[in-house]
């Protein structure tokens, strides 16, 4: 059975490249009879672009509510718009590897269809750090955001991962394209005396892998944590911590995903039968990355949820009275009481407004009165803070609700 080149470095270096090229020919001839030419590429290429497809839903949706409601879009917008354009190239990548025999043994491939899959599967691991790192880094951008609201909240924990997630996931990613210097395409050409030589220990490269996998898991845990805090931290009912819980901790789905990830890294041990033995491996790279883009997209949806909801309700009630069309700003109406009752007050948006009516007399007709005479003039201050990113993010998700905060938010 056919095990990979790896337990013939020694050999291989002793011969020159003819000699080289003869035994992998022999190898591969060997193989090809005692395995059969699998495979997995068609089940795999449906989980890439499906997943691909629901998390661009979810995140052009999500781009899409954000401009709607605030009338603007932020950084972490513009962070998780990224992760979704990497997310693209990495698919591209993967498909153009596929279409040239990924998911097959690399001994039933020709050359040329080897190179192809060889490059553009490999390459394609690179996207797979800088996608969902992008991904993280938008959350915790919203997480700082949102802590601002709560000065109980430390943001330096936030700070701390999000550096090191920019500092672990670039170097993973340049570790994976320079693991062989300027002689990465010998390694695309299986030229073995040259892999060999120049290029790094796949041991490097694998457990550099478990450790990239190991602290993107604990960011993801971080991550699911942290919201939970924000929200002990809020006064809201408890089903309303709940459902706000809901969204926000969500990266526990991520977390699990990165494990599966980092558990099948083990995959990248020989370079001998890449094309087939990479397949599981990237079937959960893209399933991680687009959980990530999916779960840290989901809580900013909620404006989306309510709307639906209200429309619902609007649907389905039978109950309500007609409103008028000022109703869901300030009503005003003559009261015509005798008392204690003389007055009554109609709140909306958060601004008191008094209705006096024209008083009753004693006979239980209503006394004519000049109706200058009642004019009260009220003085509103209205204070809000120049920078309103940190509330308007924390309304979006419901860590602050009510109508004034709803409407802070745009809506």
């Amino acid at each position: 059975m056919y095990d990979g080149v790896g337990p013939l470095r020694s050999l291989i270096l002793k011969l020159n490249e003819t000699q080289q090229a003869a035994l992998l020919d022999r190898l591969f001839s060997l193989a090809r009879d005692d395995t059969a030419d699998i495979d997995l590429s068609a089940p795999v290429v449906r989980v890439v672009w499906v997943l691909l497809g629901m998390s661009t839903i979810v995140v052009t949706t999500r781009l899409t509510i954000k401009f709607r409601t605030t009338r603007r879009l932020y950084l972490d917008d513009g962070l998780m718009a990224l992760a979704l354009l990497l997310a693209w190239i990495h698919a591209i990548f993967l498909q153009i590897s596929f279409c040239n025999g990924l998911g097959r043994h690399v001994f039933y491939l020709e050359p040329a269809q080897r190179y192809l899959a060889l490059k553009y599967g490999f390459i394609s691991l690179a996207w797979s750090y800088l996608c969902p790192m992008f991904g993280r880094l938008s959350f915790c951008v919203f997480l700082l955001c949102v802590a601002e609201t709560d000065p109980r909240t430390k943001k330096w924990p936030i700070w701390t991962f999000m550096i090191l997630q920019i500092i672990v996931n670039v170097l993973a990613s340049t570790l994976l394209l320079g693991t062989c210097g300027t002689h990465l395409e010998d390694m695309f050409l299986l030229h073995l005396g040259n892999y060999f030589r120049y290029c790094l220990p796949v041991e490097v490269q694998t457990n550099f892998a478990y450790f990239a996998g190991s602290f993107n898991t604990l960011t993801d845990f971080f991550l699911t944590v942290q919201p939970a805090l924000l929200i002990m931290h809020t006064k809201l009912a408890t089903s309303n911590k709940i459902g706000v819980a809901s969204l926000l901790c969500l990266s526990i789905i991520a977390m699990i995903a990165a494990i599966v990830r980092t558990v099948a890294a083990h995959k990248l041990s020989d370079v001998g039968d890449y094309t087939y033995e990479l397949t599981p491996f990237v079937t959960w790279v893209s399933v991680e990355l687009n959980v990530v883009l999916t779960v840290t997209s989901l809580p900013l949806l909620r404006p989306l949820a309510q709307e639906a909801r209200e429309k619902a309700n609007k649907i389905f009630s039978t109950t309500r009275k007609e409103k008028e069309p000022w109703d869901d700003t300030i009503s005003l109406r003559s009261v015509h009481t005798s008392g204690a009752d003389d007055e009554e007050m109609k709140t909306g948006a958060g601004v008191g407004v008094v209705a006096l009516g024209p008083p009753a007399s004693q006979d239980g007709f209503v006394a004519q009165q000049d109706m200058s005479s009642v004019v009260r003039t009220v003085e509103v201050q209205i204070s809000y803070e120049s920078n309103e990113t940190p509330m308007i993010h924390a309304c979006l998700v419901g860590l602050v609700q009510g109508q004034a905060m709803e409407r802070l938010a745009g809506r």
